[in-house]
């Protein structure tokens, strides 16, 4: 029997007793016998349908299976660690696009970054924390300044700053750098003194820095005076501006404090990285002459000596990381990564480093242990 075209015979088990009929059913001649909803009652009328040789129409059999089949499920989530990879790349994008005077939509962009921050943080703050900890490349221009915007959100948040200073402060904090993007590897692999051109590019990249964003239509005082000011100092020898004291807004004080921090732990050609601890405590030692006392504190406080993603020495000669911070600064939880022999241990055991076998002798820098942390991400899933 020859079958009109976009036809196909009815099949066994296409049609069940009880329930409405999915599509039209039609004769061998293509004439309409059943609409689309009548409901087949008993087992006789099935067994004449499907004798008839009934017909259904493909393009209605494709279309009733994929109302039938149920919705994709949502995606995953992002991890911490995804939705960080993902921040650099936009940081990355926008800072191109500020510096060829291409950028629009500026402060819209910025707002959807500080939302996936917070939304990283609200999953996990341990691990959005270690995310920049574990990539502290100093060529790598955008991550810098994510992991200023996560320590900057972090802070502000324990701060409990208020959300239009807190929105400022993270735009302030993506892009502060901008002007210094081209200029950063040259300087980072640099042995030298810098010469007078590249110390005039320096000097001036703030306030560059600030004319790019305004140009691109930025508006907000509190991002554009921590972007203009964050290189000023409490006692008069910062710059561009030589302010002091009061005169530079918390905010402003705040991502001065960051900047410091997240350029003591990436190494350059003329001096290692710093570790975390180190770092930290240098910046306590300048707090109330250079920087803000109370909230230099406040950082170091609520980071903790050792933050999440730091490698670590053991009163056992164990090397392990950092996962989560502690009741106290000085206390996290570790996991073990290496033993006390030297070999890479093939279990990550966790350790109390309150117990003084485990107890926290001294950060150790990762370029000390290439590879060591490299499939850390998976500790804080």
């Amino acid at each position: 029997m020859s079958v009109p075209a976009g036809m196909r015979l009815l099949r066994q088990g296409e049609l069940q007793v009880g329930k409405p009929l999915p599509w039209p059913l039609y004769d061998r001649c293509g004439m309409l016998l059943l609409q689309r909803g009548r409901v087949i009652e008993s087992d006789s009328q099935l067994e004449i349908l499907l004798d008839r040789s009934c017909l259904i129409s493909e393009a209605d059999a494709r279309s009733a299976r994929t109302a039938a089949e149920p919705p994709p499920p949502p995606p995953e989530p992002k991890t911490p660690f995804e939705a960080m990879d993902a921040l650099k790349l936009d940081i990355g994008l926008l800072h191109r696009q500020l510096l060829s005077g291409t950028a629009s939509g500026v402060a819209e962009r910025v707002a959807r970054m500080a939302a996936d921050l917070e939304c990283a943080f609200a999953r996990d703050t341990d691990a959005v924390l270690a995310s920049m900890q574990l990539q502290l490349d100093p060529c790598d221009h955008a991550a810098r300044q994510a992991h200023a915007a996560i320590l900057c959100v972090f802070a502000a948040r324990t701060l409990r700053l208020d959300d239009g200073i807190v929105r400022g402060l993270t735009g302030a904090a993506l892009t502060y750098d901008v002007a210094l993007g081209p200029l950063a590897n040259e300087l980072n692999g640099q042995s030298e003194r810098l010469d007078s051109g590249q110390m005039e590019q320096v000097q001036a990249h703030p306030e560059a820095a600030a004319r790019l964003l305004e140009n691109a239509g930025v508006d907000d005082p509190v991002w554009l005076d921590a972007v203009l000011h964050h290189h000023e100092r409490l006692d008069g020898s910062g710059y561009p501006h030589g302010l002091r004291g009061e005169d530079i807004p918390c905010p402003t004080r705040l991502l001065a404090i960051v900047d410091i921090y997240t350029a003591m732990l990436r190494p350059r050609t003329y001096r290692d990285a710093m570790p975390a601890r180190m770092a930290l405590r240098s910046i306590f030692l300048e707090r109330g002459q250079l920087v803000d006392d109370a909230l230099a504190a406040a950082l170091i406080k609520e980071l903790g000596v050792y933050p999440p993603g730091t490698l670590v020495r053991l009163a056992n000669d164990e090397i392990g990381i950092v996962v989560r911070r502690g009741e106290d600064a000085t206390h996290p939880l570790v996991f073990r990564l290496m033993t006390a022999e030297g070999y890479r241990a093939s279990v990550t055991v966790p350790r109390d480093t309150r117990e003084p076998e485990f107890q926290i002798v001294d950060a150790v820098s990762h370029d000390r242990y290439p590879g060591l942390a490299g499939n850390a991400a998976a500790l804080w899933k």
